[in-house]
Order: structure tokens, then sequence, then C-alpha cells
């Protein structure tokens, strides 16, 4: 063989090595890329389960560029914070994909994607009703969603995802049995279903266990109902005006007699994120215990209490027994009068 032929053979042979070892490369993991507005320099926070592990990454954006790569053999969603765990996108990737998208802090609705379909779409859905997704309604939005587009992931997505299943447990799994079994595989949906079977477990009305969260220092504390008689657990986060309106005041009352030794008041948010908590409490001038627990209902010691919507409050004794369940601050404000009144 002449030798310009051979060199060109090695040199064809190596171009394909080379190509399928990058291709080979890139099936291996995906690609998030793109930009936060105002130019930001910050660290962004990746989070999201594969494999049924929980992986946590961090990238920095840098005068408002970033690009993140992970590992996601099967398909799953992936949630991008700020510093501060306050969201500003998700989107639904998998190894091979490469994506790009424009992140609004404070806005995670307004994400806009490319290079996906999937994430196109349900940020197309998103941003056209965000509105919609912060009011009352958003629940109905999405369920007509479900019901025009059972074949679409993205039914699956908005119910996993923005969809409060709180309000009504049985119903939300009503909705989320509509959708096509080939668009909501058991690795994106079991988390979802297991929730609902919680909200409405028998186990929910058994003892009480410590719940484990962050208090307003960022300290991991716990809230234990073995250290005093009596516990008034509120679980809510800001979504709502009731919060400022009839909770807060409910607590200062409540709270004056917290300084007896018979009572703790364990005030439990589940918002999404630190930020909002911070916020939402921080005019509270509070004498009672707040933490932030983080994964919202399923977080470990609130999840098996099967909590059916927001707010909620349980009384419960030293040994965790449960001695009231009421979505009612006047009814859970009586109740702890009537208990404190009952033993002096």
């Amino acid at each position: 063989m002449p030798a310009n032929n051979h060199r060109l053979l090695r040199m064809m042979a190596t171009i394909v090595c080379a190509i399928m070892f990058w291709s080979c490369g890139d099936s291996e993991t995906f690609t998030i890329e793109g930009t936060v507005d105002g130019n930001a320099t910050i660290n962004l926070r990746f989070v999201y389960y594969t494999n049924g592990t929980l992986t946590k990454g961090v990238t920095a954006a840098r005068d408002g560029k970033f690009e993140y790569k992970g590992v996601a053999p099967i398909p799953t969603i992936v949630e991008i914070l700020d510093n501060d765990y306050r969201l500003i996108g998700e989107l639904y990737v998998a190894n091979g994909d490469r994506i790009e998208c424009k992140l609004t802090r404070n806005a995670p609705n307004s994400i806009e994607v490319s290079g996906s379909d999937i994430s196109e779409r349900w940020a197309r859905f998103l941003k056209a009703n965000d509105e919609k997704l912060s009011s009352p309604s958003a629940n109905a939005v999405i369920e007509d969603y479900v019901a025009r587009n059972p074949s679409d992931i993205v039914s699956t997505l908005l119910m996993l995802t923005s969809y409060d299943a709180s309000a009504n447990a049985l119903r939300a799994d009503s909705v989320m049995s509509t959708i096509n079994p080939d668009v909501r595989p058991g690795h994106l949906v079991d988390g979802f279903n297991t929730m609902l079977q919680r909200l409405v477990a028998s186990t929910a009305t058994e003892a009480v266990s410590p719940i484990p969260g962050i208090n307003m220092r960022d300290s991991l504390v716990e809230i234990n109902p073995a250290d005093r008689p009596l516990t008034l657990i509120v679980i809510s986060d800001n979504k709502g005006p009731g919060r400022s309106d009839s909770i807060v005041p409910a607590l200062k009352r409540l709270g004056r007699k917290a300084l007896r030794p018979s009572l703790q008041i364990a005030d439990i948010s589940v918002d999404r994120d630190t930020t909002a908590w911070h916020n939402s409490v921080r005019t509270d001038s509070a004498s009672w215990k707040r933490i932030w627990v983080a994964g919202s209902l399923a977080s470990p010691g609130i999840e098996r209490l099967g909590v059916p919507q927001l707010p909620y409050f349980i009384v419960s004794d030293s040994t965790g027994s449960q001695l009231l369940r009421t979505p009612s601050v006047g009814r859970a404000e009586a109740f702890v009068d009537s208990c404190i009144n009952s033993k002096h």
C-alpha cells in the first residue's frame, strides 16, 4: 500500500475514533448552559434524583453565563437554585441532552429553554400561565392541561412540580391516573404516589416523631414533643394571606402562654426555599420555635403526618400522641387554651 494511502487511512481511523470517543462521552452526560438575568455572578445549585440517589452540584455563573454537566442515565427533573436555595428554574434532562436556558431570579416560571422539546414545551406552559399558577386556580389550570394532553409527559411534570396535592389527595391521585402510563414512568411518579398514600394513610394519626429542621440562625435543630407536656405544631407556607391575618396573631396570643413549661409551639415552614421563609417570618416578633424543613410535605418527620392541606395544625402530648388535627387556627387555639386552663 502506498505510504500516502497508509497515512490517509491512519488519519481517517484516528478521526473516526475521536468522533466515537466524543459521542460516547457526550451520551454519558448531559449539559445545561445558559444565562442568568442581570449578568449576575453567583453560584448556582443543581439538584436531581438519579438511580435512586439525590445528586447535588454547584457551578458558578460569571457575568450571567454558566455551564453545568451532570449524569442522568434515566430522564429526570433538575431543579436549579441560586446560592440561597431559591428555585429559579426546572428542566427535564437525560444523558446526551445539551440544553440552553435563560433564567430569571425570583421568577422560575419565566424560564426560556431550547435544545429539548419536552423542556421547551414545559417552559412555554409555565411562562404563559405564570399568573394563574400563582393563584388559587393553579390546580384547575393544570387539570385542564392534563385533560387535553393525557399522552404528554409535560402533564406528568406539571403534576409533580406545580400541582398542590395537599388540597385534595384523592383528586390528585385521580387526575394523575388519567395520564397515559407511557408518559408517567415509575421512576418519576413513585415518590408522588407515595406522598398521596401518606396523605390518606392510617399512619397519619400515629404518634408524632421528632422533626428535624433549620432554625432562623441556619442551625440544625429538632422539634421533639417529649420536651413539653403539650406541643402545638403549625405547618404552613407563605403562599396564602392567612398567615399574617390569623395565624401569627393566634401564635402571639399562645406565645405568651408558651412561656409556661407546659407548652411549646413549633411553627414549621414547608416553603420551597429558605429565603421565602425568612421573608415571611422576619416581622413576626416570635417568642415561639420556628423551623424550615427541606422537602416540603415529604420531609422527614412531616411526611408520615399525612397533612391534607396548608396551613394545618396538630396538637400532641409528650408521648407524641395526636390530640387534635385541624385546618382551623381558631379551633387549634381554643383547644390549646382549654388544655392549659384545665391544668390550672
